[in-house]
């Protein structure tokens, strides 16, 4: 049922004045979640995902997955949201009171600049790395760095306002510093549960021998004449101190005895130890880890770059890898069909003693060249290089990603000679296409080899 079709208009009222979409000369629509806010033109307020809107309001508590569905179905995934409800889990750019006479003005106000920023980059959906390029949306329309803060509703005790209730977001974060589109600065270090990885941890003090919190820390008494050190509840007897010993009785401290030290006492299994283990307890999912056992999470902030921006503008992430480039092309498999291929062409080569080869060309010098060129201008090289390779090859052929910066080529019908000069045609070829100097392998195997790779490659499948 519609939102709105509980709420009927009030006669006599005069509608609230209309309010123009700065950038696009018309009143600017809006998604609402709950009943219509007051003081918003109803024309202008719709709870059809069906319908277009520029912005999302939340009058009412809004779960993750709706909220979702809602910014999925929007022209731009990017569009402001206005929270008037409390909605602390979720991506908000205003907050606000629904009975504020004042807040369709503010909200306005506020979405805005939001409206006229991604107006500069018009969205269109990005052929790979939606989230990526989702992220870098959201950063340079808010004009602001993407900042981590505090939460202990987190399972890793981090998020990130900006991106909503996502906690899943860190590795795409993490892929664009890495890339150069974002820039980090330190947060802070997290330390995770070794089950789940939940930072969610209670510390507490653990028997080094059978893991118990059941400890007493004690003062270790030394009786002087002779020489007996045990922990204070051994020399206890009532109100007295008797030694263990020799059964004398300890009077005066510093005279009869001293105490040089303490030592922790485990009531579970009997065990002293000088010390205690430090221990946590996941409050997810309940196991325990020992202090040396836990994961380690660096968590950043992160801010916009140049080169951010450039993928902005070319709705293009300069990813360096192979895959990305190769997946859904004609005669391109995974890596794991492209093994049952060479198998059965290792089959038919040995049936009916025809020719098969594996041929490999890696591009070996990523990491050299981002020293000194930008990773747009690397990854356009690294799309060029792809491209010429794969249209060099003869429509027989077929072609695997092997890591992110090597392809596999497997050629039937084909002598390892033959194939050698295949792969060195396409290497010049390569090097003619291409502005950037890249370092190319290039190797082709027959017989023994192939098999010895096919085992390789299972078993490194097999580990994943």
């Amino acid at each position: 049922m519609n939102e709105f079709a509980k709420i009927e208009r009030q006669e006599g009222t005069d509608s609230a004045p209309e309010r123009l979409h700065p950038f696009s000369g018309t009143a600017p629509r809006f998604f609402v979640f709950g009943p219509a806010p007051h003081g918003f033109d109803r024309e202008q307020l719709q709870a059809s995902l069906h319908a277009p809107y520029d912005a999302i309001i939340l009058n009412r508590p809004v779960g993750a997955a709706e909220f979702e569905d809602a910014v999925a179905a929007a022209a731009d995934p990017a569009l402001p949201v206005a929270d008037l409800a409390g909605n602390t889990h979720l991506r908000r750019d205003f907050t606000g009171d629904a009975l504020d006479p004042g807040c369709p003005d503010a909200v306005l106000k506020h979405f805005s600049p939001i409206w006229k920023r991604l107006a500069a980059f018009p969205y269109r959906s990005p052929d790979m790395g939606a989230e990526e390029m989702l992220i870098l949306r959201l950063a340079y329309s808010r004009a602001a760095p993407i900042s981590a803060v505090l939460d202990p509703a987190a399972r890793g005790l981090v998020r990130y306002p900006l991106l909503g209730a996502r906690a899943d977001l860190r590795g795409e974060l993490e892929n664009l510093a890495e890339y150069g589109l974002l820039r980090r600065s330190h947060f802070m270090r997290t330390h995770g549960c070794r089950k789940c990885d939940s930072a969610r941890l209670h510390a507490y003090e653990a028997c080094p021998s059978c893991g118990s919190s059941d400890l007493l820390d004690e003062a270790i008494v030394h009786h002087y004449r002779c020489g007996a050190q045990e922990a204070e509840s051994h020399f206890t007897s009532g109100h007295l101190l008797i030694c263990p010993k020799c059964h004398d009785e300890l009077r005066h401290y510093g005279v009869d005895y001293d105490k040089p030290g303490h030592i922790v006492s485990c009531r579970a299994c009997g065990a002293a130890n000088s010390e205690p283990d430090p221990a946590f307890i996941c409050l997810d999912c309940a196991a325990v880890t020992a202090g040396g056992d836990l994961s380690q999470k660096d968590w950043y902030h992160y801010d916009l770059t140049e080169e951010g921006l450039q993928a902005l503008h070319t709705n293009h992430l300069p990813l360096l890898d192979i895959a990305a480039y190769v997946n859904g092309r004609s005669r391109v498999f995974s890596l794991r069909d492209f093994l049952l291929l060479v198998s059965e062409g290792m089959r038919i080569m040995r049936r009916f003693e025809r020719p098969f080869a594996l041929g490999r060309i890696a591009l070996s010098n990523l990491e050299e060249l981002r020293e000194t060129r930008s990773v747009t201008e690397i990854s356009l090289a690294f799309r060029q290089a792809v491209d010429t390779i794969l249209d060099g090859m003869h429509d027989c052929d077929f072609v695997g990603a092997d890591g992110t910066a090597a392809i596999l080529i497997g050629f039937p019908e084909t002598t390892v000679a033959q194939a050698e000069i295949a792969l060195a045609r396409l290497r010049a070829r390569v090097g003619e296409a291409v502005p950037l100097s890249f370092a190319i392998e290039t190797s082709a195997d027959e017989g023994e080899n192939i098999l010895d790779f096919l085992i390789r490659k299972e078993d490194e499948l097999a580990d994943e």
